[in-house]
């Protein structure tokens, strides 16, 4: 993915072949390390995914004014910390914030740059890709979310993401023609499942998910999941693991907040989440239990499958996660913030547990103290987003290019 750069210098003197000279190296440096996750800086280049402005020398504001109206509201300058560039890209940075643009500069070493601009390149590539994404939203919010519901009009206020309303008398419909199509790995989950009717029927529910995905062209959605079980006698949970292993967001209760969150996370790293309920905590230890009953199974080391927590029917699955470092995360809006009402934190997945009274999958996570406070503090609703992926500064920039892009309209 190609990176645009603006270059800009003044120069007084005849150093400007040698100053043209140190600073393509400069960049050419950074490119080695952009490579590593696909990216290149190039001058003039064809459907960017940013551009930088790349302050070469002192000098160079009056330059920039003349390019100013013509950038986007985030502007990312670079700076080699030579020839007076990063004051320069200071003065620059005040500009920008008294005009209502926000600025980011970047400097250090060329493999520090890189990674800033790796960064800032990530946020953006999943701003373009989420872009007008369908996410479907099969029934209402479980009557228990209530404080967990976004309408449409504000999700694409904010997001630019279409919410996409879907009755469940649709989907009742497509479960009734018992298709269940192509299953992934269902002759491994046969062997986990012992009564095969049950199995079929959670499979039923999958096919009949899998058509409304095609049908409204959708890029995730969230499910009214517990009517199912009145009729069905049966669960979605199996099937959200198994659409979320495919790419596909996949939430439950028609919890919005959670699918867009979860949506993403998935954009911003490329990598699967899970939606868990904080059921208990101990302040002493600073630890979380999350549990839930529909892990994506490309997120555990192995996985058994059990009936459903909260009702014994059905298929949910009981995942066992490594144990490693993980982001939680959830969006919530408030008043028009995102960034400080939203839950952006970190912790390390201490213990797998089997512990009577919850969900299937139980994960004991280990905070730092400041981490569980935070948990305390926020306000997120009956579920949190945990993925694998070192995506706390992703997540955080992304949200606050949201709320800036809404404030500045």
């Amino acid at each position: 993915m190609n990176i645009n750069v603006i270059r800009l210098r003044t120069v007084l003197d005849d150093r400007e072949k040698n100053i043209i000279k140190e600073n393509t190296n400069f960049l050419e440096e950074i490119n080695n390390y952009l490579l590593e996750e696909d990216f290149m800086i190039k001058e003039n280049a064809l459907d960017p995914v940013m551009s930088i402005i790349f302050v070469e020398t002192g000098g160079s504001e009056n330059k920039f004014l003349s390019i100013f109206d013509k950038l986007g509201k985030f502007i990312v300058l670079l700076s080699n910390g030579k020839n007076n560039s990063l004051p320069a890209s200071f003065e620059i940075k005040t500009y920008c914030s008294q005009h209502n643009k926000e600025a980011f500069i970047v400097t250090g070493t060329e493999e520090q740059c890189a990674d800033e601009i790796k960064h800032f390149a990530r946020v953006n590539h999943a701003i373009k890709v989420l872009e007008n994404n369908n996410l479907g939203v099969i029934g209402k919010p479980s009557e228990w979310l209530i404080a967990s519901m976004m309408d449409a009009p504000t999700v694409y206020d904010y997001f630019k993401i279409n919410l996409v309303n879907i009755g469940m008398d649709e989907l009742i419909q497509e479960i009734d023609k018992k298709k269940m199509g192509n299953v992934p790995h269902l002759e491994k989950i046969k062997n986990k499942f012992k009564n095969p009717q049950v199995l079929e029927e959670a499979c039923f529910i999958y096919g009949a998910l899998k058509r409304l995905i095609e049908k409204y062209h959708l890029h995730g959605f969230t499910i009214r999941c517990f009517d199912l079980l009145g009729k069905y006698k049966n669960t979605a949970c199996l099937a959200l693991a198994l659409l979320n292993e495919e790419g596909i967001t996949a939430t439950c209760e028609g919890d919005v907040p959670s699918m867009l969150t979860m949506h993403m996370l998935t954009a911003l790293t490329g990598r699967p989440c899970f939606q868990a309920n904080p059921s208990r905590v101990d302040l002493e230890e600073n630890t979380a239990l999350l549990a839930h009953c529909t892990i994506p199974l490309n997120m555990v080391s192995k996985y058994e499958l059990m009936t459903h927590f909260e009702s014994n029917l059905g298929i949910g699955v009981k995942g066992t996660m490594p144990l490693d470092k993980v982001t939680i995360c959830k969006l919530f809006l408030k008043d028009g913030k995102l960034i400080e009402n939203s839950v952006i934190t970190t912790g390390k997945i201490k213990e797998n547990c089997s512990l009577p009274g919850y969900c299937r999958t139980q994960i004991l996570v280990q905070f730092d103290q400041y981490g569980l406070y935070s948990l305390f503090q926020k306000n997120f609703g009956n579920h949190l987003i945990i993925t694998y992926a070192d995506a706390e500064e992703d997540f955080f920039t992304l949200l606050t290019m949201y709320e800036k892009q809404k404030e500045t309209h």
